[in-house]
């Protein structure tokens, strides 16, 4: 049976306390970034707004949508409903206050007006954002016939979302929604 040198004992020595160091700094570093100190806590328990909005609005018009696919399958379609507003006030050490924003417009319910075709949608949008008094957010979401094959026929619809804060707590006072051309 062979046996390390001392050359290769030293190797395996140092290698083994290199690991043991690097879990050491890593377990330092892990109990760091899940500490709370009061530096790194919200601004207030309000900084957590959820706000379910009801909207409506008309996507694509007989011209508008000619003009774009040039089919005989667009149309106008109608969508109304739910729109859900997740917001929540977020602090850095560097940048200024802000708005994590969360938007899910999948509740929306969409129909075409000449033929009565259901729509399904994928409204989802997560946003970061400066806190300010009145925020102005543009998004867009895919909408797409309710049939084998729809998703290829998808379009886009545009869905403005008017946001009031506290800019002191961060907390969403207002809110409004429209869904409209993109």
């Amino acid at each position: 049976m062979k046996t390390l040198g001392p050359l290769s004992r030293t190797a395996v020595g140092s290698t083994a306390g290199g690991i043991l160091g690097l879990f050491l700094i890593a377990t330092l570093a892990c109990a760091r970034a899940t500490s709370t100190t009061p530096e790194a806590t919200s601004t207030t328990p309000d900084a957590t707004s959820t706000f379910t909005l009801q909207t409506a609005g008309t996507v694509g018009s007989p011209s508008a949508t000619a003009a774009v696919s040039n089919t005989a399958t667009a149309e106008t379609v109608a969508c109304s409903g739910p729109v859900k507003v997740v917001t929540a006030a977020v602090t850095d050490p560097v940048l200024p206050p802000g708005v994590a924003v969360s938007i899910d417009a999948s509740g929306l319910s969409c129909v075409g007006q000449t033929t009565k075709t259901i729509y399904l949608n994928t409204g989802f949008a997560n946003l970061t954002r400066l806190l300010v008094a009145n925020d102005v957010i543009k998004t867009t979401f895919a909408f797409y016939p309710n049939a084998p094959g729809g998703f290829a026929k998808a379009r886009t619809a545009l869905l403005t979302l008017n946001l009031g804060y506290n800019t002191t707590t961060g907390a969403l006072t207002s809110a409004t929604a429209i869904v409209g051309n993109l």
